[in-house]
């Protein structure tokens, strides 16, 4: 029988002793220490510091909890729940409304905090591509209110432009897509506000917003029939006149 092998499967003795404070394991013999490499100096340093710094500020930005918001006041939960407690929703009557009126008013204020703040600039960055070429974002999830019976809509959102000289992130617009949606307001508002913003902070050549939703107000209540809704909205900058050719005498 052979003899036991001292250490086991977790290594060697003093492999497995080795705490703090015992030193550094040993440098496998031959194998050179590894060398790091500084980056290479740009070509025009401090051109792009103030787009560098734009761009880190709104990663930023998005990734921080943009659902944070404040919730609804006492005296909009006390409104609330009176107008609940005329309807028959009442927590003396079935204790499982004891939260509705609560968390109703909190969704609302979740829902149209755009009302009460203006939505931030898309942060732009340097554009190093070819002109004309296409920028796409498609299956982007929206949930808005319908501003006459302030029941939701949902669907997607595709956004296609063509870059000048900026470009923004991928999660800015998204993230402007929420904003812009906490607004109770026409699909079709819905799709132009959010057209107009991209223009106006890009400055793109062209950009297009195509929205995809249905709407509870027409499938849980008058109709009660399920359809997809499609608006669309373009924007193009003017092009500049062409000049016109000399003419000979």
């Amino acid at each position: 029988m052979s003899p036991r092998r001292r250490g086991g499967r977790g290594g060697s003795r003093g492999e497995r002793g080795r705490g703090p404070g015992t030193g550094p394991p040993r440098r496998e013999e031959g194998r050179a220490p590894t060398r790091i490499v500084p980056p290479a100096p740009r070509e025009h340093p401090g051109d792009d510091e103030p787009l560098i710094e734009d761009e880190i500020r709104a990663h930023r930005e998005i990734t921080a909890d943009a659902r944070a918001a404040s919730g609804a006041g006492a005296e909009a939960v006390a409104s609330l729940s009176a107008f609940l407690r005329s309807l028959g929703i009442d927590s003396r009557r079935d204790p499982e409304y004891t939260v509705t009126a609560q968390l109703t008013a909190d969704f609302l204020a979740e829902r149209t905090a755009a009302l009460r703040r203006e939505p931030g600039p898309l942060r732009p960055s340097r554009y190093r591509g070819s002109p004309g070429e296409t920028v796409r974002l498609e299956r982007i999830p929206v949930y808005g209110m319908c501003p006459h019976h302030l029941v939701p809509y949902f669907g997607s959102v595709s956004v296609s432009y063509v870059p000048t000289d900026r470009i923004c992130g991928i999660g800015a617009i998204a993230r402007l897509v929420r904003e812009i949606s906490c607004v109770p307001r026409l699909q079709e508002s819905f799709t132009q506000a959010l057209a107009d913003a991209i223009e106006r902070d890009l400055e793109p050549a062209s950009v297009e917003v195509t929205v995809r939703a249905r709407h509870l107000c027409l499938e849980m209540r008058g109709v009660e029939q399920k359809a997809l809704f499609v608006t669309e909205a373009r924007r193009r900058r003017p092009e500049p006149p062409k000049a016109k050719p000399e003419t000979r005498r």
